[in-house]
């Protein structure tokens, strides 16, 4: 092999190579000898190093340790005796410290001993043991159970939540098995299928119950399997205890539940009051006819005409009063499914329970429908929305004292927005106050005297549009053009 004896040539080999290297004259403990990454890393670019003592790259508050380890590092290098690598900080150009990594060599030249150093920035290393540290530490602090098991089932490792739960320290868990904690009965039947499955490279995910310290508890338990040279030796098992979640969510479901059966009762009275109006006419108009019979057979001058008629109005008006009772029934049943329906025909149908009680207060309304859109959802509970709807409109234009002399006008308006179904109801009550717009559907809100109202019909508005028939409701105030007449109101818009 060629003997490459060019000075240059490892001169440049020096300067080129991706490791900070220092030559240090041990008699004189000056620097000869630098290459340019250990320049950089020891910000000594514009540095004479022929006077440069090597203490002088290092942060002066580690010099005497850095001078005592070089000075124990030499005697044992001239002792052929091995040296362990060091970490220490040098000052960087921005005044940081860069923890560094030295590797001490020894050679010989001419009689003379010079000390190599090899050195490696870790600020890299350092930030990444940083941040491991503080996954570390955050799994650790977890409040959520974690735990690494191998292939036989038994533990490996567990965090603080496990040891503290269960009252048994971490180190007395290493070797358990899981049917140590979760009963064998619940191992068998529960986790042992779903950690095979781990162990065959699957990520697992589940909620179960399971009783652990005489305790009901909810769990969402994940299974990922833990690979080492491309094989699953281990699972890291993760497990939410959702408790007070579930808890949480079953005192809402109660509380909605309540308000929902609040909802209906108030429905009910309203319906009540709409049912008491829209009788009032038919009953007088049965009344009316029957009064007339008795008092024409009285003076013997009911012929067969008059009674046939009379007794024709009478099953006419009764045929009325059992059709109204079936529309008061259908609005109280709750649907069980979806159903395809006319939206058109469902309007007419609200407004038809409830026209006689606008009437009474000088109410008009106005429909511009597109009669042919139909949607697939729950009807029974889009009738209820409508009502809560037009029954706010209505309260709000009867508490208005500057409405007394005024037209007083409900504007309802069904069409398509691309793919969407948008249902306009506007009146012209002046509209809602800002500071309450936000207000006005969370539950027991009310503007009406407490004898006047729940405060939960707008809310049970909200929840059915939003939750059940997954749509949108806005409010907003609006002025508009009604018979070349200009109004301001409330508009609440629907959109299916």
């Amino acid at each position: 092999m060629e003997t490459i004896n060019n000075i240059t040539f490892y001169k440049q080999l020096f300067e080129k190579l991706q490791v900070s290297i220092l030559v240090i004259d041990i008699d004189t403990n000056k620097i000869v000898e630098i290459n340019e990454k250990a320049k950089k890393l020891l910000n000594l670019n514009n540095t004479n190093f022929n006077e440069t003592h090597y203490l002088e790259v290092f942060h002066k508050d580690t010099q005497i340790d850095i001078k005592a380890s070089f000075e124990s590092a030499i005697k044992k290098l001239l002792t052929d005796k091995k040296v362990k690598d060091l970490e220490y900080v040098v000052l960087n150009k921005n005044n940081k410290m860069t923890p560094i990594e030295i590797v001490f060599n020894l050679i010989k030249s001419e009689n003379k001993n010079y000390l190599i150093l090899m050195l490696k920035d870790l600020t890299l290393r350092k930030q990444r043991e940083k941040l491991i540290g503080y996954y570390n530490k955050a799994l650790e602090k977890s409040s959520s159970f974690l735990a690494l098991v191998d292939k036989d089932y038994r533990y490996l490792q567990v965090n603080d939540y496990y040891s503290k739960f269960f009252g048994i320290k971490k180190e007395d868990f290493v070797g358990k098995k899981m049917s140590f904690v979760f009963g064998k009965e619940y191992f068998n039947n529960i986790v042992k299928e779903k950690f095979d499955k781990a162990l065959e490279g699957e990520a697992i995910q589940f909620n179960t119950n399971v009783k652990l310290n005489e305790k009901e508890h909810y769990l969402q338990v994940f299974y990922e399997p833990y690979y080492n040279n491309n094989i699953v030796e281990s699972v890291v098992v993760h497990v939410y205890d959702l408790t007070k979640f579930k808890e949480y969510e079953d005192d809402n479901l109660q509380k909605e539940k309540l308000l929902i059966q609040q909802s209906k009762m108030a429905a009910m009275g309203e319906m009540l009051e709409n049912i008491a109006h829209q009788w009032r006419q038919p009953l007088s108009v049965i009344s009316t006819c029957t009064s007339g019979i008795t008092l024409q057979k009285e003076f013997n001058t009911l012929t067969d005409e008059i009674l046939d008629e009379s007794l024709q109005k009478i099953m006419n008006t009764t045929s009325y009063l059992s059709n109204t009772i079936d529309d008061f029934k259908n609005f109280f049943e709750r649907d069980k499914e979806k159903s395809v329906f006319n939206v058109s025909s469902l309007i007419n149908k609200t407004i038809d329970l409830i026209e006689m009680s606008l009437s009474s207060s000088d109410i008009e309304i106005f429909r511009q429908v597109d009669d042919t859109i139909t949607i697939e959802n729950y009807k029974n509970e889009f009738m209820q929305v409508l009502l809560n709807i037009i029954n706010n409109a209505k309260d709000a234009l009867i508490l208005n004292k500057e409405m007394q002399n005024e037209r007083k006008i409900i504007k309802i308006a069904l069409y398509k927005n691309d793919d969407k179904v948008v249902l306009d109801i506007v009146d012209n009550a002046g509209g809602i106050p800002q500071n309450i717009q936000e207000k006005i559907f969370e539950p027991y809100f009310t503007t009406k005297h407490q004898s006047q109202g729940t405060g939960i019909g707008l809310f049970m508005t909200r929840e059915i549009i939003t939750k059940h028939m997954e749509g949108e409701i806005i409010v907003k105030n609006l002025d508009f053009d009604f018979e070349k007449k200009s109004y301001y109101g409330a508009l609440f818009r629907i959109v299916i």
